[in-house]
């Protein structure tokens, strides 16, 4: 099983950045996570569903 997934954020600022009102369907289950909060590379949200960890990794551009 798998432990936790990645999203990447391609971006030009600098970290944390802010999210608003994104919504991301959970990659195990589909249920649909509303993500509403400053993220860097430590941040990580639980599936309100199944569990599942998301991880945030911010990608350089």
């Amino acid at each position: 099983m798998i432990k936790y997934s990645i999203l990447e954020i391609p971006t030009v600022l600098n970290p944390p950045i802010k999210l608003l009102d994104i919504i991301y369907n959970c990659p195990v289950c589909d249920y649909e996570i509303e993500i509403d909060m400053d993220v860097d590379d430590n941040s990580s949200i639980k599936c309100d569903c199944c569990d599942h960890i998301i991880k945030f990794r911010i990608k350089k551009i």
